[in-house]
């Protein structure tokens, strides 16, 4: 894996996959709007305002 951190068992793929930052650099290489998984864009958008990630409630 040259230039990825995860890969899918099935297919071999290789992607970068990063955690969410409040400051929206989420992406890897420069600026750009991150693809966001659709049943995760209303935690998404609770973490940019402030709320913890889920699972991580207690830190």
């Amino acid at each position: 894996m040259f230039d990825a951190n995860f890969y899918d068992v099935q297919t071999d793929e290789e992607f970068w996959v990063s955690g969410p930052k409040r400051d929206r650099t989420d992406t890897r290489y420069g600026p750009s709007d991150p693809e966001i998984e659709p049943e995760a864009v209303d935690a998404y958008r609770a973490f940019l305002e402030g709320a913890p990630l889920p699972g991580r409630e207690n830190g």
